[in-house]
């Protein structure tokens, strides 16, 4: 069907008035078909910046994450301690020298000053931490890289043994209970907390999904505001109750 064909359809459905608040209806008509017609050339402006602004993250991100051999973005193994199957970023300095680049271009785009220019960059890299799951990389302190080799020891030490072995372990130094025991069982407390951090996230996830479900449902079942939609607002809210 062409679109005039669409619009005389719409426009036999529409009741005959002469005015809309005192207005000839051909005036608005005239008056409405403008602001409409513009308006959908606006939104595809948007819809187009949108996806060219996606496609620029990609660019970005391909500069300020690690990649393979094969220019694949690495990730953060499953079982890492703080970043789990998160994207591993570049050296801090070399992010930083970026981020210059970045800043400097933006404001000589036209951004008003040095610090809307940043804002750019802060909520770029915001956008893809939450779609990429990239992880911005930090300053490391020398107490810093000194705690993060300490953290590997420790990984490395408690490999070689599953959950079930350490609990066992951790069961019989408690009951040795005394100091060196004590600080053996928080670096098991702490290795168990760190398996079990990947498969917790990934429940909280889930769980995020269903509470979304769940509202969206529950706004439908408000809007329609019938009989029906009360009984089953009413009758999740008890299941829940339970």
């Amino acid at each position: 069907m062409q679109k005039t064909e669409i619009n005389s359809a719409i426009a036999e459905t529409l009741p005959a008035v002469e005015s809309i608040n005192g207005v000839a209806i051909a005036t608005v008509e005239a008056s409405i078909k403008e602001i409409g017609f513009a308006s959908q050339k606006e939104t595809a402006k948007i819809d187009k910046s949108k996806g060219e602004l996606a496609r620029l993250n990609t660019n970005l991100l391909g500069w300020i994450a690690q990649l393979d051999t094969e220019g694949k973005l690495m990730r953060f193994p499953a079982d890492h301690e703080s970043t789990p199957n998160k994207i591993i970023p570049i050296k801090y300095d070399d992010f930083k020298i970026i981020r210059s680049f970045y800043v400097d271009a933006a404001y000589e785009a036209g951004a008003v000053s040095i610090e809307a220019a940043e804002k750019v960059w802060e909520e770029t890299i915001k956008e893809l931490a939450r779609e990429a799951d990239y992880t911005r990389p930090k300053a490391e302190s020398k107490d810093a890289v000194r705690m993060a080799k300490k953290r590997e020891g420790l990984i490395e030490k408690h490999a070689s043994k599953s959950a079930t072995e350490l609990v066992e372990d951790r069961t019989a130094l408690l009951a040795k209970g005394d100091n060196k025991a004590v600080a053996l069982v928080k670096e098991i407390n702490d290795e168990l907390a760190r398996r079990e951090k990947p498969e917790l996230e990934k429940a909280q996830k889930a769980r995020a999904v269903t509470r979304d479900a769940i509202v969206a449902r529950a706004r439908e079942l408000c809007k329609a505001g019938t009989a029906d939609a009360d009984e089953l607002l009413i009758a999740g809210l008890l299941a829940m109750t339970k």
